[in-house]
């Protein structure tokens, strides 16, 4: 793959994650977080904005990979494995998910020491939270660091109830 077809992927999958995020906003119009209502404003700009953007890169991926990169490294690179697709991706989701999980952690972390100074004892879902957040840090653990354990795994999953003798 050369490199513009590696950003023009990329750029499709952002395209997928911001329609996934612009669900949200589509839900903010009815159900609105919290009693206060919502801005309606900032919604219906945010919503015009993923109606522009999410198209644009999900039907000209290759022509803003053109304007990314510079045109006169656009020789294929030598084939790469599927083991180095997977550890990168386990890489990159394990980044993800830890780049998500240690703010969580330090919020619920401030929330259980107000409510413990208050003398407040109803934060048994703080602990709930908690454990939650350290499992999910320990699973981005294992995906940054350990991806080839991963993919063991997939390869385990994918010829399970195989006959070996074959």
């Amino acid at each position: 793959m050369t490199p513009h077809q590696i950003v023009a992927v990329a750029l499709r999958l952002v395209a997928i994650w911001l329609g996934m995020q612009a669900l949200g906003y589509v839900a903010w119009f009815f159900w609105g977080k919290g009693s206060q209502p919502p801005d309606y404003a900032y919604l219906t700009f945010m919503l015009a904005l993923n109606v522009v953007i999410i198209p644009a890169l999900w039907f000209f991926p290759r022509t803003i990979a053109w304007k990314l990169l510079p045109s006169d490294d656009v020789q294929p690179r030598p084939p790469v494995t599927a083991d180095t697709w997977l550890a990168l991706g386990c890489t990159l989701i394990g980044l993800w998910t830890l780049t998500t999980t240690v703010p969580q952690i330090v919020y619920h972390l401030l929330v259980l020491n107000s409510m413990l100074s208050e003398g407040d004892r109803s934060w048994s879902w703080v602990h709930w939270s908690l454990l939650h957040d350290v499992v999910q840090l320990a699973i981005a653990a294992w995906l940054v660091l350990g991806a080839k354990g991963v993919g063991k795994i997939f390869q385990w999953a994918q010829y399970a109830g195989t006959r070996k003798d074959l």
